[in-house]
């Protein structure tokens, strides 16, 4: 017995899918081939922050296979590239899926295109995501049908209609994350009645289901501003505020459900210190020690992770931030990075095509390099399709800047956040963020670099 408990023992400090979570299986196929592929999967839907856990990269024919370890039913996207599709994950399961990419027309943003296709063959996950895909149809296109009735003749007991529906037509919901996304998706309509009543049955001494959008959709609206409420006098919460993370903590246990749901008081908290972090009215550093306490301190190791989250959310690209680096090739192949501009002031130009527009801000960029000299470096960064047309537009109008091949780095974009083309950025020295994102050239950028560099 005792070599039994010894074996079982080692297996489980040696066997990854015990320690970490159980096996994913996901083989692919796409229209793109050499593609790189990954899996993010999602920490928590408050911050929708996403960790990558597997990542590949297609092959000549388009086909791919990922593998990762989920602990629990997880939301998740697989990108191809930059372009995304949602999947649900299981833990054992495995899945075999194509993803199309629709091909981008002439006119189109390269973030405006069509949106990529997800056609699943088979999964063997105990039929949670045809479950779960099928649910979401359903009540989509019931709302969609019901919205009048339900939304402005609050006949709310429609909703029971559709839950009975899909539970008849699935023969039963057995998947719990199922059934929770029909209830949170409920709940949405019955907040807009009494958003207090909506907070007893669905949140009071229940459990905080981090990981299902539903839920956190729900959580976001109906305690958006909850510390706006009467009941919370504002000059005492601003002098708790101030006074200390225990202290603002202990004001707002005068709320009966707060004192009550210690679990969601944090998120609350949290919430709402996000809130306040963009409005500016409150110290954005003391708000970033009360994340980082929360982060460091918390007994609930989730709302650890949503703080460690929102610190890097609401500091990605902000003023005084570090700027995502990069090695890019300029069109004689030398190799340039961002480090060698700590030195320097930088107007940042990411470029997907050789537009009518873009030779316009080529144009009107010039025109500033002639005048902000070597006190401002340009670095264009043009996508690798278009890169050749660029250098060629340069050589012919005698542009002298740094322009630079993305190349394969298609990830850049990225940790720009670059939605649209072109997009701007205004960088200080030492590879700081000044601007981000900053206006074109023909819409006050001047007007910031100079204002910016009054600070150095």
């Amino acid at each position: 017995m005792r070599n039994k408990v010894l074996a079982f023992l080692v297996l489980v400090l040696l066997c990854p899918v015990f320690a970490n979570g159980q096996n994913i299986t996901i083989t692919g196929k796409t229209n793109i081939p050499n593609a790189l592929v990954r899996l993010l999967a999602y920490d928590e839907m408050l911050t929708a922050e996403q960790t990558k856990i597997a990542e590949t990269q297609s092959d000549k024919d388009g086909k791919f296979t990922l593998k990762a370890t989920v602990s629990e039913i997880t939301p998740a996207q697989i990108a191809i590239n930059l372009d995304r599709v949602d999947i649900i994950l299981n833990p054992n399961g495995k899945y075999d899926l194509e993803i199309i990419i629709p091909k981008q027309k002439e006119d189109e943003s390269y973030f405006e295109k069509e949106q990529p296709l997800l056609s699943i063959n088979a999964a063997d996950d105990g039929g949670l995501y045809s479950q779960y895909v099928m649910a979401e149809e359903m009540l989509n296109d019931f709302i969609y049908e019901n919205f009048q009735q339900i939304y402005r003749g609050r006949k709310l007991y429609l909703m029971d209609t559709i839950e009975n529906q899909i539970y008849r037509q699935l023969g039963g919901v057995k998947f719990d994350y199922v059934k929770d996304m029909i209830t949170y998706r409920k709940a949405t309509f019955e907040m807009t009645l009494n958003a207090d009543k909506t907070i007893a049955k669905y949140f009071d001494n229940q459990k905080v289901l981090y990981l299902n959008w539903a839920y956190m959709g729900v959580f976001c609206d109906v305690f958006a501003g909850y510390l706006s409420r009467r009941e919370f006098n504002q000059a005492d919460l601003e002098n708790a505020f101030y006074l200390g993370y225990d202290k603002f903590m202990t004001y707002l246990d005068k709320n009966d459900f707060l004192s009550r749901n210690r679990q969601i008081c944090e998120l609350v908290a949290m919430a709402e210190m996000r809130r306040l972090y963009f409005e500016g009215s409150y110290d954005k550093q003391v708000i970033l020690k009360y994340f980082k306490h929360i982060q460091e301190t918390s007994k609930y190791q989730k709302n650890k992770l949503v703080a460690a989250n929102l610190i890097k959310w609401v500091t990605k690209l902000s003023y005084d931030s570090d700027a995502p680096s990069f090695s890019l090739k300029d069109k004689n192949g030398k190799t340039v990075q961002l480090s060698d501009y700590q030195n320097n002031m930088v107007v940042l130009q990411f470029v997907d095509r050789l537009t009518s527009l873009i030779a316009k801000d080529f144009a009107t960029l010039d025109e500033l390099h002639k005048q902000w000299g070597d006190s401002v470096q340009i670095v264009t960064i043009v996508t690798k399709e278009s890169f050749g047309n660029c250098t060629q537009m340069f050589d012919k109008q005698g542009y002298t800047w740094t322009i630079l091949n993305l190349g394969d780095d298609i990830l850049l974009l990225e940790d720009y956040d670059v939605t649209t083309f072109p997009a701007y950025f205004i960088l200080k020295r030492k590879n700081k963020i000044g601007m981000a994102p900053a206006p074109s050239p023909d819409q006050y950028l001047d007007y910031h670099v100079r204002r910016i560099s009054k600070y150095f």
